[in-house]
């Protein structure tokens, strides 16, 4: 089973606890049956965003069990460890009575859980990713056989390699609308946390706002559910700009500065096709597209196509000097804020390279074209 952490933990920070006998106020239990075991110690240690802290542990005794009821546990994520690499993953809450059967030497692929639901429901997410996992390996499978048994070359492994991906957005789509649906049979449910973070937010916004609404009226003061709440509000927001900018509706006005600190509008290209191309110095994919942006505008430029390059530097002078070790022709602006540029937020960019193209009177007719695909699409618009 994979092994699972709560919002991607960073930072990993062990903490002692304290195993008096006095027990704890909640009446919480945990106790276990473990197969194959040999008297190890084993440790129930709670998730967190800043790291992962022991707050039990009990040694197996002689007929594989054990008892842990000194932690009085605030819902969340927990793991049951015995080794770093031998673990269950639990969501526990408190005054719940939990009892866990496994194989001592494997406890994230056979651990089973009494006592916790939702655990139980974490167990089913886990269980449809599994599937999904299996099913995405397979055409993953199909393309390394092709590869090495037709001894595809790279334009024929590109082909192929685009046949597949439609199946493969079939698969994620229809793994996607299961997932969603689950979690909204489970909206009050610590565990969808975890489960919802495999959706894409722009197409299941509705489901990030339910599970939202669910788990901030069970939960109200617990500060992983506030930090989702906020993370919700904030995809809401970037929901927003991202159909803002779709193809049909109007570029936003950009005015930024240029490198001779003058401003320059977007709307002062009006009459030409543009290419919004955002970039960075820093960004080591951006530097390798830069050759076919440059071919596509010695080109067409003369045909009434124009780039208007966005850069998400922070250091100008590292700016300046990439736009003229790259030999940069066309207009350049940035207002160096880094990830926090105002066309960065206004064009809703995630990540660079990033394109958008607009058409002589403005409208947004493509997004994020690079390559073959920018001057296939340059081709028919300004035929």
């Amino acid at each position: 089973m994979k092994k699972i952490t709560l919002l991607a933990l960073a930072t990993i920070a062990l903490y002692s606890c304290n195993n008096s006998d006095s027990g704890n106020n909640s009446g919480f239990e945990i106790k276990g049956n473990l197969s194959n075991s040999k008297g190890e110690a084993i440790y129930l240690e709670k998730l967190s965003q800043t790291g992962v802290a022991s707050v039990d542990s009990a040694t197996i005794d002689e007929k594989g069990e054990f008892k842990m009821n000194h932690y009085s546990p605030s819902v969340g994520f927990y793991r049951l460890r015995i080794s770093n690499s031998n673990f269950a993953m639990l969501v526990l809450d408190s005054a719940q009575k939990v009892s866990v059967t496994a194989d001592a030497r494997d406890l994230g692929n056979t651990f089973k859980a009494e006592g916790s639901p939702d655990t139980q429901l974490f167990l089913e997410y886990n269980k449809l990713a599994q599937g999904q996992k299996v099913r995405t390996d397979s055409l993953e499978n199909i393309f390394r056989t092709a590869m090495v048994v037709m001894k595809l070359d790279s334009l024929r492994a590109d082909s192929l390699s685009k046949e597949l991906q439609k199946p493969y957005e079939v698969m994620v789509a229809q793994y996607s609308d299961v997932l969603a649906k689950k979690i909204k049979e489970n909206p009050s449910s610590f565990a969808s946390i975890m489960a919802i973070q495999q959706l894409r937010p722009e197409n299941y916004l509705d489901v990030y706002k339910a599970l939202d609404k669910g788990l901030s009226a069970k939960y109200p003061d617990n500060k992983d559910i506030k930090s989702y709440h906020a993370m919700v509000q904030q995809t809401e927001m970037m929901v927003s700009r991202t159909q803002a900018i779709k193809v049909g509706a109007e570029a936003p006005e950009l005015i930024l500065p240029m490198p001779n600190d003058k401003d320059l509008a977007l709307s002062s290209l009006r009459g030409k096709v543009v290419l919004i191309d955002f970039w960075a110095s820093w960004c080591g994919p951006c530097r390798k597209e830069l050759p076919n942006v440059k071919r596509a505008y010695e080109k067409y430029k003369n045909k009434g196509f124009e780039i208007l390059g966005v850069s998400l530097d922070k250091d100008r002078d590292a700016w300046l000097e990439a736009i003229s070790k790259e030999g940069l022709t066309w207009p350049q602006v940035s207002d160096l804020k880094f990830w926090q540029s105002e066309a960065c937020q206004i064009y809703a960019v995630q990540s660079i390279p990033y394109t958008v193209l607009v058409d002589k009177e403005g409208k947004i007719i493509a997004t994020d074209l690079r390559g073959a695909e920018l001057d296939k699409k340059l081709a028919e618009v300004l035929k």
